[in-house]
């Protein structure tokens, strides 16, 4: 559930002068019900090779006007009386005309629905030190010593599938219909992280860390990730031109944000038995997730019909699970989670790149002649400072269940 405002110009009333306030805007609600299906085979002492297979049986989305007080924001709201253009207030007398009639930005209120599977991951995990191992070599051949912590590696790659992209633009129809969406995004995630846990009585500590780094596949309708240009209509008028120019060919596509991460947490051990590899635990563990710069798909991209640039920011989930291994072969676990991200911008593209050299980037800003130079997604209603949306508060929260078979 995210609460989204837009910075507008104003009188802020902490200081009684003209300044850039953030005003409540939009309530997003995202809803995701997924099931994952993991495969892990053991190859060698200590080493697995793993595949996930993550369904999503529905991941909607929905939003609609902020209320305040209990009131809606919606007759004051600065996207619903939009007077500016996409393309900018260079055009014609009337481009920008405050007298006009209102131009909203997005259709309020809106829903959107997707389903199916994801791009699977495919990885290895190895642990060189593993604690467990380490207590049972027999004592005669290696005497006993001070016990040691575990620690482990790993490696995943997320596989590209091939078939129809999840498009914001596809999977909204303005005016509150319920389309149905594709959940493929067609990115090579290549993922590093590295894990350590260390027994103490009762309690099994463990510390994660974890790199994600991700490359979207370039390639036409349907054939590569989501590229804003394959739907020009919805951009500015340079768009047309730009979009097809080999100065901005492939560079206004999807932009998956970096990430990188830190698990913290532990296992408390209410009841165990080792012969016959019984188990009961709790778990409580805090994850801290730092997402960089990146155009992607954001709580406002199905609003606008298309990918946005989203800013840096975190994310800090809490989650307390229940563990139960009754046998050796077969083990359940509850857990809830619970979470916040930090505010942040969710558009803002550069207006564009000076290719001639000459030291400005020179716009049309919707005149003639198009500009070369100008970005063909920059919206000079929404990316501009001053005119930006934000995600103000988003909570995070859900539950989950999982069954291990093991053999």
């Amino acid at each position: 559930d995210t609460r989204i405002g837009r910075e507008n110009l104003q009188i802020d009333p902490s200081t009684g002068k003209p300044g850039i306030v953030v005003v409540d805007e939009l309530a997003h609600t995202r809803t995701v019900d997924e099931m994952q299906f993991k495969v892990a085979v053991g190859l060698w002492h200590d080493l697995e090779l793993h595949l996930l297979a993550p369904l999503a049986i529905r991941d909607d989305q929905s939003w609609d006007y902020a209320t305040v007080g209990g009131v809606s924001v919606g007759p004051a709201s600065t996207l619903a009386n939009n007077h500016l253009d996409i393309s900018g207030c260079n055009g014609s007398p009337t481009a920008c005309d405050p007298t006009a009639a209102a131009r909203p930005i997005v259709a309020v209120p809106g829903r959107t629905h997707r389903f199916g599977f994801r791009d699977p991951t495919v990885g290895v995990a190895w642990a060189p030190i593993n604690e467990e191992r380490q207590v049972r070599l027999h004592p005669d051949l290696f005497p006993p010593g001070k016990p040691v912590s575990t620690w482990v590696l790993g490696f995943d790659y997320t596989v590209p599938l091939p078939g129809n992209v999840d498009d914001p633009f596809q999977a909204t129809v303005p005016g509150g219909a319920l389309p149905l969406g594709h959940v493929i995004r067609k990115a090579h995630v290549f993922s590093l992280w590295t894990a350590f846990s260390k027994r103490y009585r009762v309690l099994d500590p463990y510390l994660k860390l974890r790199a994600s780094l991700p490359l979207a596949v370039q390639g036409a309708t349907n054939e590569g990730a989501t590229d804003n240009c394959w739907h020009p209509e919805i951009l500015a008028d340079v768009a047309v031109q730009n979009c097809t120019d080999p100065a901005w060919k492939g560079q206004t596509g999807y932009q998956p944000p970096a990430t990188f991460g830190l698990t913290l947490g532990t296992e408390m051990v209410v009841s165990e038995g080792r012969e016959r590899g019984q188990k009961l635990a709790f778990d409580l563990r805090g994850d801290l997730t730092y997402f960089a710069r990146g155009r992607d798909y954001s709580q406002v991209s199905d609003a606008l019909r298309k990918l946005t640039t989203v800013d840096e920011h975190m994310a800090l989930t809490g989650t307390l699970g229940f563990e139960g291994r009754l046998f050796r072969w077969v083990s359940l676990r509850f857990a809830g989670t619970l979470g916040i991200t930090t505010p942040h911008f969710l558009n803002g593209e550069s207006i564009g790149k000076d290719l001639n050299g000459d030291g400005t980037i020179d716009v049309s800003a919707g005149g003639t002649p198009l500009s070369r130079e100008q970005n063909p997604n920059y919206d000079f209603r929404l990316d501009p400072a001053g005119r930006r949306l934000r995600a103000l508060l988003s909570i995070l929260w859900g539950a989950s269940g999982t069954v291990s078979i093991n053999f």
